[in-house]
């Protein structure tokens, strides 16, 4: 006993101790109060031509609307065509026409194609052609393309006022390359009173000289924030350490861009957050294929709840356009969405602004051991459950300590974290669901005529058992890395079903009244070859497709996606309650953990095993919820304690009309 007393003791310190850190991890999210709607540029200039108004009218009503900030990319070749500042062609397309007519109306390509033999022809097949007759985007494209081309595959020509390119890179890749930044454009953007949000593009071969000259320009017009473009960050792979450290000494942002569990973030975006001490904020934007499929409230929707589900900070915005509808209809409805989108976040108890980056979080490695020695005690609370000796678990216990030391104290820090994490993940759930099931066993032995009291009781506590596992996951989380989703969380799967097997186990265990693993499998055999009615083979087959449908739809990226109804459900929840609770807590395991209940106080043991199996999935929800560093702490807390209270109404609604049912039919189960 004195044992068993030692374990809670260590446990209730380690939860005080994964308090104090989710507390300094609330400070830090509270700090990061502002969301910005940052608007491309490119869109609104497509915008604008599609409506027929100055770019400067559009730019003034969406900022009036809520924009704070506007995003410039760099110039491309298929910018600079778009602008006719240049024509782009392949040189055999070139020649061709060059042998037709005899002139091109570029005294300098041509002269070059008048030397070229059939050989060179042949192997110049493919490339770019660039011509052009403005002498300032000859300098710009000269300057550029000599950093970003090698020697080569780059030939030069000029002759007067015609100047031109040849380049050695695929078309349909070259075309959309950064070039660098117009800036006039930068002018432009910050003289209307905009935060301007550079899009930077890395390219292979930069300098340290490419690097300063990038942040001399954000000095130069005083940019606070930047987000790369391209597949991977500024000064990748060999100059990412130099590129961060200019961007800490002048204090510049980082815009880190939300992406799916398991998808990629922005090659050496990990390292370059570092480097620049997390200076991160989150971005979230639908691309120009998702904005067009969607509608105006189904982006704001999508926008609204990648703020308060994943922390996002800087709303990445496109415009909206549906040909179908006049030019006036659209400008109101863009209008409009940004208003709305406003109005929720502040709503939400959000500012509207320029966004600041989330302050830099993280833990000691003393901390994390004290947050990890509740997880290993709580093991061995589980095995106690089974009569193992004091001995075996103190044996056990130092070898669980000894491994998770020397995971946090070594280098595989990170991989230490992220086993703690997933060790409370299944293991206080599992506590949860034990004591859950030990109170099935009180209302099928007892037959308590305080139902509701009783009921209650096991129904808060087996939850909050499980709530005190998430926030220690919260705690052993809080750092920058996991909050900014630069890393995260890992084994959802395992997290979800291993709990679930417990139950099983567990409710065998205990119901049946087993004490070795020899009368546990006698049970299951004797289950086994129990006679089966029409309703058992029923309700096993429900079991089952309810269960692939339940691990289908766990993770980020489900296999079965949400049916339209219920995401028009999550919507209405998330702008009624702010923190939406989740469907699968409130709306099937809370109240079945009611009902479990309700079944055993009614002597119907088969059905308290199904109904409590629905209920185990409430349990280890909650853990679930919190094992999503990203969110904020305070709205993982609120959606789930939404969840109990509405969970616990439905399920006595659901009591009562069982037992009108039970008592009109008198039916024998």
């Amino acid at each position: 006993m004195r044992f068993k007393n030692l374990l809670v003791f260590v446990i209730i310190f380690s939860l005080i101790v994964s308090l104090v850190a989710d507390f300094r991890r609330v400070t830090a999210e509270n700090k990061y109060d502002t969301v910005e709607f940052v608007g491309d540029l490119k869109s609104l200039k497509d915008f604008s031509s599609f409506t027929g108004e100055d770019l400067s009218v559009v730019l003034s009503k969406f900022k009036d609307a809520g924009m704070d900030g506007i995003a410039v990319n760099e110039v491309t070749l298929e910018s600079l065509q778009q602008a006719g500042k240049i024509s782009v062609s392949l040189l055999k397309d070139v020649l061709n026409l060059y042998i037709l007519t005899g002139n091109l109306g570029n005294s300098a390509l041509e002269e070059y194609l008048k030397r070229l033999d059939f050989k060179e022809a042949d192997q110049l097949s493919n490339h770019i052609v660039v011509t052009t007759k403005y002498p300032q985007t000859f300098q710009f494209l000269k300057d550029a393309l000599t950093k970003r081309v090698n020697a080569k595959d780059l030939i030069i020509l000029s002759k007067g006022n015609d100047y031109a390119f040849i380049i050695g890179k695929p078309k349909d890749i070259f075309m959309t390359k950064g070039l660098g930044f117009d800036e006039n454009e930068l002018f432009y953007i910050k003289s209307l009173g905009f935060d301007l949000i550079p899009r930077i593009e890395n390219f292979s071969g930069i300098k340290d000289k490419d690097i300063e000259n990038y942040v001399n320009i954000l000095k130069k017009y005083k940019v606070k924030t930047v987000i790369f473009n391209g597949t991977d960050v500024l000064g990748n792979p060999e100059k990412i350490s130099y590129a961060a450290f200019l961007f800490k000494n002048n204090q510049i942002n980082v815009g880190i861009i939300d992406v799916p569990m398991g998808k990629k973030l922005q090659e050496g975006m990990g390292k370059f957050a570092k480097f620049d001490e997390y200076r991160g904020i989150k971005v979230y934007g639908l691309s120009e294929k998702e904005t067009q499929k969607y509608d105006w409230g189904e982006i704001v929707n999508k926008w609204f709840r990648s703020i308060i589900e994943r922390n996002v900070r800087i709303v990445y915005v496109r415009a909206k356009i549906d040909d179908s509808k006049s030019y006036h209809y659209n400008f109101e409805e863009n209008v409009k969405m940004l208003k709305n989108a406003a109005y929720y976040v502040k709503k939400a108890g959000l500012k509207v602004g320029i966004a600041k980056p989330l302050p830099e979080i993280h833990q000691s490695k003393i901390l994390e051991v004290f947050i990890s020695l509740g997880v290993v005690a709580a093991t061995l609370l589980i095995l106690n459950l089974f009569g193992m000796s004091e001995g075996v678990m103190i044996v056990l216990g130092v070898i669980g300590l000894a491994g998770v030391l020397g995971l946090l104290l070594s280098r595989f820090n990170d991989l230490g974290i992220k086993t703690v994490a997933l060790a409370y993940s299944i293991i206080f759930p599992s506590l949860g669901i034990a004591y859950y099931v030990n109170g099935l066993k009180e209302f099928l032995k007892k037959r308590s005529r305080r139902f509701m009291v009783e009921a209650l009781k096991v129904f808060f506590s087996s939850l909050s058992i499980s709530l005190l596992g998430a926030l220690a996951i919260g705690a052993i989380m809080a750092d920058s890395k996991y909050m900014l989703k630069i890393d995260y969380f890992r084994g959802v799967k395992f997290s979800f079903v291993l709990p679930l097997l417990f139950y099983v186990f567990y409710y065998i265990w205990r119901i049946y009244d087993v004490d070795n693993l020899k009368a546990f499998w006698d049970k299951v055999k004797e289950f086994l070859n129990l006679d089966l009615k029409v309703w058992h083979v029923v309700a096993v087959a429900l079991a089952f497709i309810a269960g692939v449908i339940y691990i289908s739809r766990t993770g980020n990226e489900p296999m079965i996606k949400p049916t339209e109804l219920e995401l028009k459900f999550r919507d209405f929840l998330e702008h009624t309650l702010i923190a939406r609770p989740r469907i699968k807590e409130f709306l099937i395991g809370d109240p079945a953990l009611l009902i479990g209940l309700y079944t055993a106080f009614r002597g119907f043991t088969g059905w308290s095993f199904v109904t409590g199996l629905l209920g185990a999935i409430g349990i280890l929800s909650i853990a679930n919820t919190f094992s999503h560093t990203e969110s904020v702490l305070v709205i993982a807390l609120e959606r789930t304690i939404f969840a109990w209270i509405l969970g616990a109404i439905i399920g006595f609604v659901g009591i009562w009309f069982l037992d009108k049912v039970l008592k009109n039919t008198k039916k024998e189960y």
